[in-house]
């Protein structure tokens, strides 16, 4: 059953991408009803932003501009994640940069930007972040020196 489902995953990502690069519009709602997912609340003691940044990765493939139960893009990921711990932030990165406070000590919670502002991740702890990257990369934990550019700053919300 995993595997069916992970391998939908793939195959819609790796259509996605296909559809991305010859330019045809990509529909961002939920894809269908065999692979929607209930949204899971988590209660205040269990707030740890590190699960609850991986258990809401492992149920979504990257779409750009999308944000539902499926599919969602850097912002709209890192707003899901901040939603679920309790924190409202804005839809896009500029935006979420410009409701944060910089910080530079930054704790797992916080928000790491990137490349100006171009892409954001959700910051874990100990050099890690979840984020969604693109429909090859996904949506997952990496370290914050996987991304391509420069470290823009840490915000907390």
């Amino acid at each position: 059953m995993r595997r069916n489902i992970k391998l939908k995953k793939t195959v819609l990502a790796l259509t996605t991408a296909a559809l991305l690069t010859t330019g045809i519009a990509v529909p961002t709602h939920d894809a269908d009803a065999a692979t929607k997912k209930k949204s899971v609340k988590y209660k205040k003691s269990s707030r740890n932003v590190a699960s609850v940044a991986r258990s809401i990765a492992a149920n979504r493939v990257y779409r750009y501009g999308a944000n539902n139960s499926y599919a969602v893009d850097c912002s709209s990921f890192a707003q899901q994640v901040m939603r679920a711990v309790g924190k409202n932030v804005p839809r896009t990165t500029y935006a979420q940069m410009r409701a944060g406070k910089p910080v530079y000590s930054p704790k797992a919670g916080d928000l790491v930007f990137f490349n100006g502002g171009s892409h954001v991740g959700v910051y874990i702890g100990n050099g890690q972040m979840v984020d969604a990257l693109n429909p090859y990369e996904g949506v997952r934990q990496r370290s914050i020196y996987y991304i391509h550019g420069s470290i823009t700053g840490f915000y907390r919300y």
